[in-house]
């Protein structure tokens, strides 16, 4: 089952770019306010309370659903959360308009363009136009990982409620910024959730792009303790073969772009793999 959701739910993402209509949040930040306010003496608890009882209360339908009608409940209750889970906005859009301004030669644009890429659209802090462009891939990178291979991962190792916890995880962590409040909690317990995802992304892009190169990151970051979005930034440039120049930016962009759709397509594969063997 869990295959059929992932490959229905990768599919309506791709045709339709955004799902926002399935994807509220205010639900959650106003429970995470509450909690915080609650236990502001103890900010751990409270977000560990915001976390948790949404996850818990989703597990405890899944427990009442299986193996009931057929298993139909629980596969639409599963297409459900595979869904909200899912990346927020229309990434596919955002980097065409980017590549858009890059092909016209309008670099103020494309800085511009980076704030869609980034948490909050917060803008670019590059001063180069090779910065610029040095940044753009690494949100980009990091924007296919947590849209797409993150929540998977979460989905096929913990079901629905995997996936629903690190699509809240990082809600929250986008609220923190906003509110400037348990960076570093909020820091921690995110770099946890994908720091084995996005080593595992890492073989899937060196499989479909520059292997040796892709390989030699990949070595380097199993002791680092960076950020996710950089890790994975340094992968889609080794796996991609290209390097920072201003007058390579669209062709790189591109580049990056193809190379996470074949990562993508490979790590479904892989999933029927292990469907099949196990």
């Amino acid at each position: 089952m869990e295959f059929i959701v992932i490959v229905i739910g990768l599919l309506l993402m791709r045709q339709l770019g955004s799902l926002a209509a399935l994807q509220p949040d205010n639900w959650f930040l106003g429970l995470a306010g509450k909690f915080r306010q609650i236990f502001s003496t103890i900010p751990q608890l409270g977000k560990f309370l915001a976390l948790v009882l949404p996850v818990s209360i989703l597990a405890g339908l899944i427990w009442l659903v299986t193996d009931r009608w057929l298993g139909i409940p629980l596969f639409l209750l599963s297409l459900l959360i595979f869904l909200y889970s899912l990346g927020r906005g229309d990434l596919e859009r955002d980097v065409e308009d980017y590549q858009e301004d890059l092909s016209r030669g309008d670099e103020q644009a494309a800085y511009h363009d980076i704030a869609a890429f980034n948490e909050n659209n917060q803008q670019a802090t590059a001063e180069s136009a090779e910065q610029s462009h040095a940044e753009a891939v690494r949100l980009i990178a990091y924007r296919y990982f947590e849209r797409y291979f993150a929540v998977m991962f979460w989905f096929i190792l913990g079901g629905a409620p995997g996936a629903l916890l690190y699509r809240l995880s990082v809600i929250y962590h986008q609220q923190s910024l906003r509110d400037d409040a348990d960076a570093g909690l909020r820091d921690r317990w995110l770099w946890l959730m994908e720091w084995l995802p996005a080593r595992l992304v890492g073989i899937s892009l060196a499989v479909v792009g520059n292997f040796p190169a892709c390989l030699a990151r990949l070595s380097e970051s199993l002791i680092s303790s960076a950020a996710s979005a950089e890790v994975l930034g340094n992968y889609a440039l080794a796996a991609s073969k290209t390097s920072i120049k201003s007058d390579e930016a669209l062709a790189e962009t591109d580049d990056i772009e193809a190379l996470f759709t074949r990562s993508l397509i490979f790590a479904v594969f892989m999933v029927a793999v292990l469907v099949v063997l196990l």
